[in-house]
């Protein structure tokens, strides 16, 4: 009889042990994940920041490295900042501020003699074909039709 109230107790204290374990457990991950975000929100606006103040993305061999490196922060958290506030990964986020530059000098009107590989060049893209693909992904249109339709209006 007493050995099977001592095992009867055994099992119910390893029992309330595995449950508060667990339940501990998904407690802590919570508030992980809610300091977590906000790390995450305060890297992104700091990347933001960085890439506005000092045109990060006018460097055509700018890497999420470099990035993360000038922000004290690791790649993985950067690259996660990214695609949850970015809408997107590394790169689309780097070119849609490369776009915008574009269509800055598009619309400029003191840039008008320049080649739109000049251009792309000017606004960090590696080549044409992706500066073509990426000005139609966000725009809609070519970076000639752009140009085109602004110098008309």
């Amino acid at each position: 009889m007493n050995w099977i109230m001592i095992a009867i107790g055994m099992t119910l204290l390893g029992i309330a042990l595995i449950w508060y374990t667990r339940f501990r457990l998904k407690h802590t991950q919570v508030a992980n994940r809610e300091v977590d975000e906000h790390e995450l929100e305060v890297i992104f606006n700091k990347t933001i920041d960085l890439i506005q103040s000092e045109k990060y993305f006018l460097n055509k061999n700018l890497k999420l490295s470099n990035l993360a490196s000038e922000l004290s922060c690791n790649e993985r958290q950067l690259s996660r900042s990214i695609n949850k506030y970015g809408n997107g990964n590394f790169n689309k986020f780097i070119n849609s501020f490369r776009i915008e530059y574009a269509k800055e000098i598009l619309i400029g009107g003191q840039f008008d003699h320049y080649t739109i590989e000049a251009i792309a060049e000017d606004c960090g893209f590696a080549n044409k074909v992706s500066f073509y693909n990426a000005f139609k992904s966000c725009t809609g249109m070519s970076p000639t039709e752009f140009r085109a339709l602004k110098q008309s209006s």
